[in-house]
C-alpha cells in the first residue's frame, strides 16, 4: 500500500477522502480519551455519555459508530433495559436517492411542513429570465454601437476604409485643381 492510500485507512476502514480519514482519526482520539476516563463499571455514567454522544453527533464515521455499538453491547451486558438505550442514528443513506427524497417529503408532510421546491423553482425561473434579458441587452447594445465588436467588425472596418478612400480622393482632386490653377496663372 502506498503512502497516499495509507492516509485514507483509519481503524480498518478505507475512506474516500483525506478529510474523512482525518475526521475518523479525530474520532479515534476521542474513543481513546473516553476509554481512559470512563468508568465502565457504572452503567448510568456509560448511558449518559452514550446518549450525549448521540445527541451531539460526536461520532459520524464508522470508527465512531463501531465504538457506539460497543458501548451499546456493554450497556446491555450491564443490565440496562433496551428501551433506555437509544438506537445509533446513521447520517448516510444506503438506498436509492429518490426513495430517500420520497421518505423525507413524507416525513415533512407528516410534520405539517411543505417542501420548498416551489419557492426554489420560482427563484430559479426569475434568475434565468433576468439573465436572458441582460444577455439580450448586451447583444442589442453591441449591434447598435459604433465601436467595432466581434459581431460587426468586418462592416465597421470596411466602412472606415471606404471613408478614408473617399477623403483621399477628395484631397487628390483638390490638389490637382490647385496645380491647374497655378499652371494657368503662370
Amino acid at each position: 500500500m502506498d503512502k497516499k492510500e495509507e492516509e485514507l485507512v483509519v481503524g480498518g476502514y478505507r475512506f474516500g477522502t483525506v478529510a474523512d480519514a482525518e475526521t475518523a482519526r479525530m474520532e479515534e482520539k476521542k474513543v481513546v480519551n473516553l476509554e481512559q476516563h470512563l468508568d465502565f463499571h457504572k452503567p448510568q455514567n456509560v448511558l449518559l455519555v452514550y446518549n450525549r454522544a448521540i445527541e451531539n453527533r460526536v461520532f459520524m464515521t464508522p470508527v465512531g459508530m463501531s465504538y457506539l455499538h460497543r458501548m451499546q453491547a456493554q450497556l446491555i451486558k450491564c443490565g440496562v433495559p433496551q428501551e433506555k438505550i437509544k438506537p445509533i442514528p446513521l447520517y448516510a443513506t444506503f438506498s436509492n436517492k429518490t426513495e430517500y427524497n420520497r421518505s423525507i417529503r413524507n416525513s415533512m408532510a407528516a410534520r405539517g411542513q411543505k417542501p420548498e421546491f416551489k419557492g426554489r423553482f420560482i427563484t430559479s425561473v426569475s434568475i434565468n429570465i433576468l439573465l436572458a434579458l441582460a444577455l439580450t441587452a448586451v447583444i442589442v447594445l453591441s449591434l447598435r454601437s459604433d465601436v467595432p465588436t466581434i459581431l460587426n467588425y468586418k462592416t465597421a472596418v470596411l466602412n472606415e476604409y471606404s471613408e478614408w478612400e473617399q477623403e483621399l480622393t477628395e484631397r487628390e482632386q483638390a490638389v490637382r485643381r490647385a496645380e491647374r490653377d497655378l499652371e494657368a496663372d503662370q
